[in-house]
């Protein structure tokens, strides 16, 4: 609100009303006060109480917890994606994205050339409610503050093509953990294979979210959620978090195996995959550098529509 951060309260299907916090982190920080003091604002601005802004009028919004200490995604939770994966996971796997690749709704999503071919990743955020370290899965929502969601964009094309290396190493220096995950081809098949995510994974703009968070009380199931996903308004994949590989509690847990999770910070839980009758190859077939200027939209059952536009480099 005028050119300052602002977290607002939504009452109404376009309307809002402004609570007494300047950033998300601070409402989540002030724990069960912050909540009780939203519901108070909600139900004065509902009883007219209270003044109520229009989010059709020049809203410019920004990710809802702008300032987390680290994103983290976790990759191929999907079983539509692991049913083709030479070998099954055996624990979740996981990027990570910095502050800088967040971006609000209606806001454009950048591809650059370098990026090549890029497709979009629809899917459900967790939001911890305080620190979490080494957390059983049993344990795991008593960590989360609420849910939102993202479009996390991965391009492909700059992943296997710069971001990709073949080394060919000594035979002496290859041990059994190289190749536990594949077959070697021969005693001369040496290489070891890196890819790296950093550009592909969390370039600025890569990691839309919102517009809303939504507190974890209103969302009984996280691992029942449905997941939509649409290009220039046509829904490219239509799934839902029950076709998850690793549960959500599981893959909160292991993220704080690894990692200690702040206040604030965030977890793309796993993307929708599975495709539609136009896109049959779901996510991993729709490409973005087809829709420039175009929006695409993402939708999670009980969190809302998140909607940007895509920006390719001239």
């Amino acid at each position: 609100m005028d050119g300052r951060p602002t977290v607002i309260a939504r009452v109404g299907e376009n309307k809002a009303v402004v609570l007494s916090y300047p950033w998300m982190e601070d409402l989540i920080e002030a724990g069960n006060a912050g909540l009780d003091a939203a519901a108070d604002a909600i139900s004065l601005a509902q009883a007219g109480k209270l003044p109520v802004i229009d989010l059709n009028s020049n809203t410019d919004w920004m990710a809802p917890n702008p300032k987390p200490s680290k994103i983290l995604g976790c990759a191929v939770n999907n079983n539509n994606l692991n049913s083709k994966a030479y070998r099954p996971m055996t624990a979740p796997m996981f990027f990570i994205k910095g502050r800088s690749a967040l971006t609000g709704h209606n806001k454009t999503i950048d591809i650059l050339k370098d990026h090549g071919q890029s497709i979009p990743e629809p899917e459900p955020v967790v939001v911890f409610s305080k620190k979490a370290k080494n957390i059983d899965p049993a344990d795991a929502l008593d960590y989360i503050f609420g849910y939102t969601l993202t479009n996390d964009v991965t391009a492909s094309g700059v992943k296997f093509s710069q971001d990709a290396i073949a080394l060919k190493q000594s035979p002496d220096l290859i041990k059994p953990h190289h190749m536990a995950w594949r077959e070697r081809m021969g005693e001369d098949d040496t290489y070891l294979y890196f890819i790296y995510h950093a550009k592909s994974k969390g370039a600025d703009t890569f990691a839309a979210m919102g517009p809303w968070l939504t507190t974890k009380d209103e969302i009984p199931n996280p691992n029942k959620l449905r997941m939509r996903g649409y290009i220039d308004g046509e829904c490219y994949a239509d799934d839902s978090t029950e076709n998850y590989f690793f549960s959500v509690e599981r893959v909160i847990s292991e993220a704080t195996k690894w990692f200690t999770m702040e206040l604030g910070d965030c977890i793309h839980t796993g993307t929708a995959s599975k495709g539609t009758e136009k896109f049959p190859r779901g996510n991993v077939g729709t490409y973005l550098g087809l829709y420039d200027g175009k929006l695409t939209d993402v939708e999670v059952e009980g969190l809302g529509r998140l909607s940007n536009e895509i920006n390719i480099e001239k």
